[in-house]
């Protein structure tokens, strides 16, 4: 599965917003490899997707959005979406645009949510269009030229039990948010399905808490502790971290190195392509920029077909990564007509040279996405 467009209005801070996650042309060089479809070639499509904004430019909330549609989809229930519509008298409309590829089965759905009535007990409608997707090497098949075919198909909103009683759930995502949200505020291990995987989590824990904490000597499985790893640290004392507990309460470790567990999690997780959508929202805020920038890398180095990555970054050095344009994405927030509107541009709007860094679009400010500090300075001159 991957996703191809997302639509949202009046959803959060989004307005006629429309963010898309495919592209025509193939590069010609790129270090991103098969960025399409396994089975429909000519079906491009972004593998990396990274979300570069100020504070409060919109990043989690994209993330928050795509997040709980598709567990909307999944779970088929209406609470889901309450925490990302707007209570208000006005309709909130989500769309989406999903791609399943697999050796059976290859097909372009479009869902689009209305929610109404939200003032009193909401109403959700769905409707549900699809396209099927050949891969036969005689055809070209693309996101691009399928869209007549699938904007042509009439909308048939219907209520939402209904019309996704029959639908397959999609599982394929793993979402990771920063601690402050929860339940993201407690550890959870990813687990193992035979021993060689175990071994192998056991090496990315021990590879990603000694590399943010070199004052951590190993990393081992707990035999006396149920869902536990016991970290040794080299002033002799032995630091237990069980599953469910609060990241606040582990004990000697950094901000940044209490973040290793989700981190570790996200690349076993590729590693063994165990979903095929990784939302990965400020993992990294407290963390130094290059092993943010290194551990993107592999991130993306690991990733097996039909797979995507959504990051968002406040990390500038991201973007001097020899990642094609079209992989940035820049946000902000801004009062228009009375609302807080978020507004998103896409890397290769502005420039697609490969022998050009997407950092001269920050530099440049190109998108007039940097922050106004003018208040800030404004308290020294009170003074």
């Amino acid at each position: 599965m991957a996703i191809l467009n997302v639509k949202l209005n009046n959803v959060l801070s989004f307005y006629d917003f429309n963010v898309n996650f495919s592209f025509p042309n193939k590069l010609k060089t790129s270090i991103i490899e098969n960025e399409n479809l396994e089975y429909v070639p000519s079906f491009r499509y972004k593998k990396l997707n990274v979300f570069v904004g100020s504070n409060a430019s919109g990043k989690t909330s994209l993330i928050r959005c795509i997040w709980r549609t598709l567990l909307f989809l999944n779970r088929k229930e209406k609470i889901i979406l309450d925490e990302i519509v707007n209570k208000n008298d006005q309709e909130s409309k989500i769309e989406i645009d999903l791609v399943e590829d697999t050796a059976e089965c290859h097909v372009l759905h479009r869902y689009k949510i209305l929610v109404t009535d939200k003032m009193k007990d909401s109403n959700v409608m769905v409707s549900h269009t699809f396209v099927s997707l050949s891969s036969a090497k005689s055809t070209k098949d693309s996101y691009e030229n399928k869209l007549k075919e699938l904007d042509s198909i009439p909308d048939n909103y219907i209520d939402y039990i209904e019309c996704l009683k029959d639908i397959t759930p999609y599982s394929g995502w793993k979402i990771v948010l920063p601690a402050t949200e929860y339940p993201f505020d407690t550890i959870i291990f990813d687990k193992a399905k035979n021993d060689e995987e175990q071994q192998s989590y056991v090496k990315i824990l021990n590879d990603v808490f000694k590399t943010l904490d070199s004052s951590i000597i190993d990393v081992k499985k707990s035999k006396d502790t149920d869902n536990a790893y016991v970290l040794e640290h080299d002033c002799g004392k032995k630091i237990i971290i069980q599953e469910g507990m609060k990241l606040s309460d582990i004990p000697l470790l950094s901000s940044g190195t209490k973040y290793a567990v989700n981190i570790s999690n996200i690349i076993f997780g590729i590693k063994y392509h165990n979903n095929g959508i990784y939302l990965i929202d400020e993992q990294f805020s407290y963390v130094n920029s290059d092993i943010e920038a290194a551990m993107l890398s592999t991130m993306v180095s690991l990733l097996g077909p039909n797979e995507q990555i959504f990051f968002t970054t406040h990390n500038m050095n991201i973007l001097s990564l020899s990642f094609p344009f079209h992989s940035f994405y820049f946000m902000k927030k801004e009062k228009i007509n009375d609302k807080q509107i978020i507004t998103i541009n896409c890397g290769s709007e502005a420039d697609n040279r490969n022998n050009v860094s997407p950092k001269t679009i920050v530099d440049n400010d190109i998108f007039a996405t940097a922050p106004n500090v003018n208040r800030i300075f404004e308290l020294a001159e009170d003074e």
